[in-house]
């Protein structure tokens, strides 16, 4: 599901990524565990495409993402991270669930607005993934209703 290969990163001088590779299958659950500034939100976010790459090769789902670090991206290049997007979902470790709408209604905004899936459907889809972590119970529940846990599953 996402092949990385032979991944280089710098900021500037300091050379972050020397050469990483790492292979996720399909349903499968990994855990980036290392020390602060190590990389690990850096490698999430050229995995989406939120940030350059010097070399290597991302592949996700069959969508390549090439290192963009050129001034000017090509139109294939923005297209490959948009399809990338489409598909990958990110949740940052400073994140904010919208304050006015319930769980439930936080989940399904963006596949609904963004990706034009019924609601009905999107409904569905979210109930099971709430589910899957034990907090279909707080579907209908606000953020200041929950618990730092809740937030942050």
């Amino acid at each position: 599901m996402i092949k990385v290969r032979n991944l280089h990163k710098y900021y500037g001088d300091h050379h972050l990524f020397k050469g990483i590779s790492l292979d996720v299958k399909k349903g499968e659950v990994v855990v980036l565990i290392g020390p602060s500034g190590s990389g690990k939100s850096s490698l999430l976010r050229c995995i989406n495409g939120l940030e350059s790459f010097q070399g290597g090769e991302i592949d996700v789902d069959g969508i390549a993402l090439h290192s963009i670090s050129r001034p000017k991206p090509s139109g294939a290049d923005m297209e490959a991270i948009r399809q990338v997007r489409l598909k990958v979902g990110m949740v940052f470790q400073q994140f904010n669930l919208f304050p006015h709408m319930t769980v439930i209604e936080n989940i399904i905004e963006a596949p609904v607005r963004v990706l034009g899936i019924a609601r009905d459907k999107a409904m569905g889809d979210a109930i099971s993934f709430l589910s899957r972590i034990n907090m279909a119970n707080k579907a209908d529940a606000r953020p200041e209703n929950l618990s730092g846990g809740d937030r942050f599953p």
